[in-house]
């Protein structure tokens, strides 16, 4: 009767200690440390309204720009226009002088569409176009922004959250 005892108990023990095991949280994935920096490329527009990003490895593909560059009140291949290109944190801003505003490029992981818009910076009537403009990294590891200096004003900060501010907090 003991002996029997002692299985019945050992055999909730063994019960409870795999339902523990089941119910406990999985064990955290193994990270590793990424910071991406920027990269900043000036690209030349072609007529049809589209940037070669490069034709050899390790960067190929085109960017169609033409609906941004419609929307910016730009006719493609009517002048020559210049855009700048930058990866950060794994979206593509783009700005050019004449914009008003720089374009946030979101790619759709495993297609070849990305959505867009625009991240209006003009704060004021009087600044009709964005001028001398020149996008870069600012701050730190842990909270960087991208920078874009323009003439005739001050620099204006877009957050990894893709907000334009005065400041990069």
């Amino acid at each position: 009767m003991i002996r029997r005892h002692r299985v019945l108990r050992t055999g909730c023990l063994c019960a409870l200690l795999a339902a523990g095991v089941c119910c406990a949280t999985p064990a955290a994935r193994p990270t590793l440390t990424f910071e991406q920096h920027s990269l900043r490329i000036p690209l030349a527009v072609g007529s049809d309204g589209t940037v070669s990003l490069a034709e050899r490895p390790p960067l190929i593909g085109r960017l169609d720009l033409s609906e941004i560059l419609r929307t910016e009140g730009i006719r493609p291949g009517a002048a020559a226009t210049t855009v700048q290109l930058m990866l950060h944190y794994g979206r593509i801003y783009v700005v050019g002088d004449a914009f008003r505003s720089v374009w946030e490029i979101t790619p759709q992981p495993g297609t070849c569409r990305a959505s867009y818009r625009p991240i209006p910076v003009l704060q004021s009537a009087d600044q009709v176009r964005l001028k001398k403009v020149r996008l870069s990294r600012y701050g730190s590891s842990g909270s960087s922004c991208l920078r874009l200096d323009r003439a005739g004003a001050g620099p204006i900060f877009i957050t990894s959250q893709g907000e334009a501010r005065n400041d990069c907090p």
